[in-house]
């Protein structure tokens, strides 16, 4: 097939460094979690990751010599990524005689896809939005491209991950407590509890009743996170988790890594018109996965 490669969108062309990292790295959805993430570029495939863990052993000072203690544990955890695709095609007179067809511009040359801007805009928020999902709930046991959060925590190789279950009926309030109580000490100074939209309202809720309305969140309070109270742990709101509501995550930022390239070029964002076909087509290409690095500070509380 012979394609114009003259016809690429001139938007996509000026600012497609700027949209390969928004949908690489969750940089324009506001919900995302992506973008907090500990990162790990430069990933093709797959890679070993080896946390390091140093435990001195403090000795006697007051007398000469020297003798070597403690120790230094390098351990190792694989990060897989997959190739990711989106692929979508246009047909630009299918808006003749509708309310845009002034955007159709039908001269040979002078092809320009209608709403260029917004449809690339929509595209990346879009998959943005999809991939959220997917790093928090992929499984590819059940067809999907990557292993989320949730079932890395919850798979066979999850090591000591730390999990329990909350009584039939508990509310969410009681679920997030346990979770915060359950977590290691070495991870709680940095430690995110992390709840689908639907359980933070409910938990925003019973904090209010709980505080006897002491507590009374802003008109934007959906938007912050909340330190459960006598502690410094947040709790934050992840559309990730959205209809996973029998589910609380706790971990840091920094044990939950976000693999990908972004190295060498090898992420596409095109837009082009198709002499063959007479269609505007697009092509986006990336690759992600993730990872935890500690598997045992992680926390899973089942809400029955």
């Amino acid at each position: 097939m012979a394609f114009n490669v003259n016809g690429l969108s001139t938007y996509v062309k000026e600012n497609e460094k700027a949209l390969i990292k928004d949908i690489v790295l969750g940089l324009k959805y506001e919900g995302s979690t992506i973008d907090k993430l500990a990162k790990q570029l430069g990933v093709k495939s797959k890679e070993r990751l080896h946390p390091m863990s140093i435990d001195p052993i403090l000795q006697d000072g007051s007398n000469c010599g020297f003798t070597a203690s403690g120790s230094t544990e390098i351990s190792e955890r694989e990060i897989a990524t997959a190739i990711i695709k989106y692929n979508d095609q246009w047909c630009d007179k299918d808006l003749i005689a509708k309310f845009a067809e002034n955007q159709v511009r039908l001269e040979a040359g002078e092809e320009v896809l209608p709403f260029e801007a917004e449809i690339t805009d929509g595209i990346v928020t879009g998959i943005a939005k999809k991939m959220e999902k997917l790093v928090w709930q992929g499984s590819k046991t059940g067809g999907d491209l990557i292993d989320g959060f949730l079932t890395i925590a919850e798979g066979a190789d999850s090591g000591a991950t730390v999990t329990g279950a909350t009584a039939t009926g508990a509310s969410v309030y009681a679920a997030v407590k346990q979770a915060v109580m359950a977590i290691p000490d070495e991870l709680i100074d940095n430690a995110v509890v992390f709840v689908s939209p639907s359980n933070y309202r409910a938990f925003v809720d019973e904090l209010v009743e709980k505080n006897l309305y002491h507590f009374a969140p802003d008109a934007k309070q959906e938007d912050v996170d909340i330190t459960f109270p006598g502690t410094n742990v947040k709790i934050h709101k992840t559309y990730g988790l959205s209809g996973k509501n029998d589910k609380i995550y706790a971990s840091a930022y920094e044990n939950m890594v976000y693999g990908a390239d972004m190295l060498n070029a090898n992420e596409q964002v095109k837009i082009w018109f198709s002499d063959d076909d007479d269609l505007f087509k697009a092509k986006v290409l990336f690759n992600a996965g993730v990872q935890t690095i500690y598997p045992d500070m992680v926390v899973v509380i089942t809400k029955n």
